[in-house]
């Protein structure tokens, strides 16, 4: 559990910086007021944790495991 942890810890920034990058074109493309931007920098703090939380475990490769894992066994 603390490994996925540690890996939704690592991606969720990328995936906000990713959220946030879209967040801002809609904006500007839109022509949206100003007074928009705080309240979509907040939502976008707040989407991307659950966009983390589904990509983080799938980046566990379970098949690597299942062929080396005899190899890092502690002896």
């Amino acid at each position: 559990m603390r490994t996925n942890i540690a890996i939704i810890a690592l991606i969720y920034p990328m995936v906000q910086a990713v959220v946030f990058g879209l967040g801002i074109l809609g904006l500007l493309v839109f022509g949206a007021p100003s007074s928009l931007f705080p309240v979509m920098i907040a939502a976008t703090f707040v989407i991307a944790l659950p966009i983390a939380v589904v990509i983080g475990p799938r980046l566990r490769s379970r098949l690597w495991r299942r062929r080396h894992g005899e190899d890092l066994k502690p002896s």
